[in-house]
């Protein structure tokens, strides 16, 4: 081989391997490169899902100081219902409950005395009567509702306590009411005149959930272990819609036409007075339950 052709074949050779090694590092460039805008792909990911992530979150705190916001507006409202009922609450029931006095005796005085009266004197009676009790009912509850009286418990026999309150309780014809309470139900500690009233409410709450009849179901069941007495009352009326549940035991809140919205405030606050709480279940065309879940004497000479 010549001089001249040893020459031009490692000129050759080192022309390809200066182009190879170029290429190489072209490559190697390239791939660093690629490596570079994966890493920056996976930081602008990450960076995104954080800024996602902390969106959630600030939608969740908002949502949350909003609620709260509009919890505690509900709460200085319903004090100030409170606030306003106790200024008038002494004045208005002593100034009624005088009236109402007299005209419940002057009723009786007439329905005494006209014996022998026809139908229908017989029938506008009862309905002064009637009216009396509801006006009477309204000015307990009112009092009721803005002062609770200590209770002045006792040991109290659940299936007497129901059977008095029932006898208090105008249950018209249509409505069948059924009683199941175990003879072995543990007695509880509690003031039989406030639990009295706070089943009358719940009872002729569920009465008039029932205009057109139903079936009226008072059970009641013992927690051996939470040493407790539940107490449910179950109408099979139209029910409770879901936004209505969470306003029932405020000031002045009522669906119907001739209440002014303290009865179940007065049950949720004799109750809680007596050591116990109140349950509401309910669905649309269902009916609704209420319960009271009261401490039984055990549990009461423990706490003692």
């Amino acid at each position: 081989m010549t001089d001249d052709i040893r020459v031009e074949l490692e000129r050759k050779i080192t022309t390809l391997e200066r182009q190879n090694k170029l290429l190489k590092e072209g490559l190697s460039q390239s791939d660093r490169q690629c490596k570079m805008f994966d890493q920056m792909a996976q930081e602008l990911k990450a960076s995104r899902a954080l800024l996602i992530k902390q969106g959630k979150h600030l939608e969740a705190r908002v949502e949350e100081r909003t609620l709260q916001l509009l919890l505690a507006q509900e709460e200085l409202v319903r004090n100030e219902k409170l606030a306003l009922l106790s200024q008038v609450a002494d004045t208005v029931g002593h100034e009624l409950r005088n009236p109402l006095g007299v005209i419940n005796n002057a009723v009786y005085f007439l329905q005494t005395v006209l014996a022998d009266a026809d139908d229908t004197i017989k029938e506008y009676l009862g309905i002064i009567n009637s009216e009396v009790a509801d006006a009477e009912r309204i000015v307990s509850d009112l009092l009721d509702a803005v002062r609770t009286k200590p209770p002045q418990t006792e040991t109290v026999d659940v299936a007497d306590l129901i059977e008095q309150t029932l006898r208090r309780c105008q249950i018209p014809a249509v409505v069948n009411v059924k009683l199941y309470i175990p003879k072995t139900l543990s007695a509880i500690r509690a003031d039989p005149q406030q639990m009295q009233q706070v089943l009358w409410n719940l009872i002729t709450n569920g009465v008039e959930a029932m205009p057109q009849g139903g079936t009226l179901e008072i059970a009641a069941s013992e927690d051996k272990q939470k040493q407790s007495v539940r107490i449910s009352i179950k109408d099979s009326g139209v029910g409770i819609a879901p936004e209505q549940q969470a306003k029932l035991f405020q000031p002045l809140f009522t669906t119907k036409v001739r209440r002014v919205g303290l009865g179940l405030v007065v049950v949720k606050n004799l109750t809680k007075a007596n050591g116990g709480s109140v349950e509401v279940q309910s669905d649309l065309g269902k009916g609704a339950t209420f319960a009271i879940v009261l401490p039984g004497t055990d549990a009461v000479a423990e706490i003692g």
